[in-house]
């Protein structure tokens, strides 16, 4: 079968590792997909790509695409901004809340599977697929991230492991 005879294809891979890997993917199944690079982020042209997000198979959340981009801490991964019509909404799929990711071909849509994998090592919530995310580098504990770097600043070390760390003047958490 050739890539152009598939109508579900698995992306989840691609979309944990960076925009470009997945503009590849959408560029050998859609025709004439039309985007514009800017920086590290790619722009969606006629705004014809749908988003939605599914959970145990019922969607609660549909736009369409308006751009594809990296994540603001430069972590791999990729962040889809969605217009809903009513607001742009950033979307960002990690291995913590997403179960999977399939392009529907024929529909021109981005099917995301969420499920809350993760719990917030300072508040105990889910982390859900809206949520920025940030984590130890010591012992990877993840945590909103919001929360996780007013606890570092509070505290200067991991919720979890007790290891000693800081925040720079930009937010980013670092070893100390």
């Amino acid at each position: 079968m050739s890539p152009k005879e598939l109508t579900k294809i698995d992306i989840t891979n691609e979309v944990f590792k960076e925009p470009i890997e997945v503009i590849k993917q959408l560029s050998s199944y859609l025709e004439d997909l039309k985007y514009t690079k800017v920086i590290q982020t790619f722009v969606m042209e006629d705004r014809r790509l749908n988003l939605s997000l599914e959970n145990q198979g019922n969607s609660y959340f549909k736009g369409k695409i308006v751009w594809i981009g990296n994540k603001k801490d430069d972590s791999e991964g990729t962040i889809f901004c969605v217009d809903t019509r009513t607001e742009l909404k950033q979307i960002n799929p990690t291995a913590e809340n997403t179960e999977n990711i399939i392009l529907d071909v024929k529909r021109e849509t981005i099917r995301v599977s969420t499920a809350s994998k993760t719990k917030c090592a300072v508040c105990g919530k889910n982390i859900e697929i809206f949520d920025e995310v940030a984590g130890c580098p010591l012992c990877e504990a993840k945590a909103h991230k919001d929360h996780f770097i007013d606890w570092v600043r509070m505290k200067h070390a991991c919720p979890v492991c007790k290891k000693s760390l800081n925040v720079s003047s930009s937010g980013v958490v670092f070893i100390d």
